[in-house]
């Protein structure tokens, strides 16, 4: 290929560690959001409700969110959450919500259209992303929803997975907390629905920068130039090769 691209700088130190040399044309050029459909609210004044979102499947750590409300719960805080999405783990994820006696404060909604889903996560004081590694090495790559999240102003609690740190900053535009440590992930979460401080200064340092890396009009138009450089040496290759 004349160029590649991928998504994070993960994927590009993966892409270069794996391959050398091989890889040294490829780009990083992050995905892109449409600001406008995503405004920014403060998140000082919004109710003790903890938002996740995505498919119902081990790699984004659901089990660990309501395992980490069990300690919420246990520890008297006040707080709903709801988890949006579908998947394979549904019935089991449900099983253990009732196991642990929380059906009155988790709430699995199923699949959400992407208005609904905007309003759902501007309305809550924590958007959950607890991602880990699974079993099978299946992973995320960088979860849309924390940009979305973190543009229109929600603060995000999420794990160190692939590259995830490049956008979760903990202390300056989110919190960070290690895979599968439910008590790490309630702490954090707790902090978050407890100080309306901690939210606000979170959320006026992410949308800046999902703003400067993550604008889909400045990101569409690194990928144009991508092309049309490669597009321009192809031909240029092709010419000298039949002179």
């Amino acid at each position: 290929a004349t160029v590649a691209v991928t998504v994070s700088d993960y994927n590009l130190a993966h892409l270069r560690e794996s391959y050398g040399s091989a890889a040294r044309r490829v780009r990083r050029i992050y995905n892109g959001l449409d600001l406008e459909r995503f405004p920014y609210r403060s998140p000082r004044e919004r109710p003790p409700r903890i938002v996740g979102v995505g498919r119902l499947v081990e790699k984004k750590g659901f089990v660990d969110l309501i395992e980490a409300c069990a300690i919420l719960a246990d520890e008297g805080r006040t707080f709903t959450c709801q988890i949006v999405g579908t998947g394979e783990k549904e019935v089991e994820l449900r099983m253990r919500i009732a196991h642990l006696g929380l059906e009155d404060r988790v709430e699995l909604l199923g699949p959400r259209p992407q208005s609904e889903l905007v309003r759902l996560v501007q309305d809550a004081a924590v958007l959950a992303a607890p991602c880990v590694v699974g079993a099978d090495g299946n992973r995320d790559g960088l979860p849309t929803v924390l940009l979305e999240a973190m543009a229109l102003g929600t603060p995000c609690v999420s794990t160190d997975v692939t590259g995830i740190p490049e956008v979760i900053r903990d202390g300056e535009t989110g919190l960070m907390v290690p895979q599968r440590d439910p008590a790490a992930l309630a702490a954090a979460i707790g902090r978050l629905l407890e100080e309306p401080d901690l939210r606000a200064r979170l959320a006026d340092m992410a949308r800046p920068l999902v703003e400067a890396e993550f604008d889909v009009n400045r990101n569409a138009a690194q990928l144009r130039e991508v092309f049309q450089t490669a597009g321009k040496a192809h031909y240029a290759g092709v010419a000298q090769r039949a002179i």
